[in-house]
C-alpha cells in the first residue's frame, strides 16, 4: 500500500541516519489528507512510503499505521522528488 508520512526535517535526518522509519509508522492514504495534516500540525515534510501491512488509526480517520520498517521513501517536498533507499 502506498501512503504519505508527515514529518519534520529533523526526523527525516534521523530516518536517513538509522536507515529506516521505525514502527509504528503512521501515514495517510492520500497526498491531499497528508498535506492537510502537515499544515494543521506545522510539519513541513511529506514522504511517500510503501508498506505491506497497515491498520486503521482509530482516532484519526482515514489515517493508518504499519508495523513495517520503512526503508525507502520519496520526499515530495523536494524541488525534484528525491528517493531514498536504505538496505
Amino acid at each position: 500500500m502506498i501512503g504519505y508520512h508527515v514529518t519534520t526535517p529533523r526526523k527525516v535526518q534521523r530516518y536517513t541516519d538509522t536507515g529506516c522509519i521505525l514502527p509504528p509508522v503512521r501515514f495517510w492514504p492520500n497526498e491531499y489528507t497528508a498535506r492537510r495534516w502537515a499544515k494543521r500540525t506545522g510539519r513541513s515534510v511529506v514522504l511517500q512510503i510503501e508498506v505491506d501491512i497497515s491498520h486503521p488509526l482509530p482516532d484519526h480517520k482515514p489515517a493508518r499505521w504499519s508495523p513495517d520498517l520503512v526503508r525507502s521513501w520519496v520526499d515530495l517536498n523536494a524541488t525534484e522528488p528525491k528517493e531514498a533507499h536504505h538496505d
